[in-house]
């Protein structure tokens, strides 16, 4: 009988795969290869990143033998190289296999969901991929009028979303499988449900990983703003430029907020405008004292400020302020994090002392 129920779901579900794959655009397929492509870039990217990192640290410290760390090194320009063949298979239109056409009716069912750039997920899902680093998603770039940000949310939303139903439909066929094979419940059950979160997973770890490379970012640049504001501030002070401001300012440091105040002066080096340069500055970075210094640098530029040295003063103020509230947030939360343990700790201790004890007492 539930081999006949999950034979129904499978087939049903399958008919309205093949019905919302076929009803998709064109524009989705297009979108498809587009987002693919830069899948593969930023694999290849993140790939590149680490292995520089490794060089760096290798060469400093010198904790992997030279040998080791030669056959590594080859091992990741194999992979890097095979990322960069993927993309130009993809963009070039060589490539296209049948599981990407998976996400299309999940590009379907988000059209008859009327789910667009307007909800607040899209809008969060976007605003991650703005603030990833990649140059492909930064808020001004656009593929044929529309957000590249966007058609990459659209994609990674769509894929989840076939993905978690092709894994039912893979659940439900495996169910059938099992129980005409005579086996147990529980095992049925438990293949069963590998098979389901083997699929949603696949498609979920792209979907995860935007949201925490963006999470990462924007946790680098709230770490590292206030100090950087700080040697703008005093360097405006003492009558500085703003554009040499930030220069001096860039070359002191080495994290995330200086490599992209480094950015900035690239940029501005390159004919760019300080206004144009640090509007791309705000469509990386997500943090609202970035922003109001920003703001307060453009507005000077156009209009004039002759308070131009106090109002980063006082962002520098709030800036600092706004940190100690959150270091002291953060011990909060990691001592609630303790109370269990402790708490656990505390009732093994009273374990291992009162029971020999009262064994002890009882004879």
């Amino acid at each position: 009988m539930i081999g006949m129920i999950l034979m129904g779901v499978m087939t049903a579900a399958a008919v309205f795969f093949l019905i919302e794959t076929g009803k998709a655009s064109k524009t989705a397929v297009t979108e498809i290869v587009m987002s693919r492509a830069w899948n593969s870039r930023f694999a290849r990217q993140a790939l590149e990143e680490k292995r520089d990192e490794f060089l760096t640290q290798n060469e400093r410290y010198h904790r992997v033998e030279e040998k080791k760390a030669s056959r590594k090194l080859k091992e990741w320009d194999k992979q890097i190289a095979g990322y960069r063949k993927t993309e130009e298979e993809y963009l070039s239109g060589k490539k296209f296999s049948l599981l990407d056409l998976i996400p299309l009716p999940g590009y379907q069912l988000l059209a008859d969901m009327k789910l667009d750039g307007d909800s607040n997920l899209l809008r969060r899902l976007t605003g991650s991929c703005e603030h990833t680093g990649y140059v492909e998603l930064e808020r001004n770039q656009e593929t044929g009028g529309k957000k590249n940000s966007a058609v990459y949310a659209y994609y990674l939303l769509a894929s989840l979303i076939a993905y978690t139903y092709v894994g039912l439909m893979l659940a439900c066929f495996v169910g059938v499988v099992t129980i005409a094979a005579g086996n147990s419940t529980g095992s049925i059950v438990m293949v069963m449900a590998v098979c389901f979160a083997g699929a949603a997973l696949y498609g979920y770890i792209p979907y995860d990983s935007i949201h925490s490379k963006a999470a990462k970012r924007q946790e680098e640049i709230d770490l590292g703003f206030p100090n950087a504001i700080s040697k703008i501030a005093l360097l405006a002070t003492a009558n500085m430029s703003i554009p040499r401001a930030i220069e001096e300012t860039a070359q002191s440091g080495d994290s995330l907020i200086y490599r992209e105040l480094s950015l900035v002066v690239k940029e501005m080096n390159q004919a760019a405008t300080i206004q144009e340069a640090f509007l791309r500055l705000q469509c990386r970075c997500d943090n609202k004292y970035l922003d109001k210094m920003v703001t307060i640098i453009t507005k000077s530029y156009v209009a004039g400020n002759d308070r131009l040295a106090e109002d980063l003063k006082s962002i520098n103020d709030e800036c600092w302020l706004d940190r100690k509230h959150n270091a002291r947030r953060m011990g909060e939360k990691i001592q609630n994090k303790l109370f269990i343990p402790t708490i656990l700790m505390f009732i093994g201790i009273l374990v291992v002392i009162v029971v020999p004890a009262m064994s002890g007492f009882n004879l």
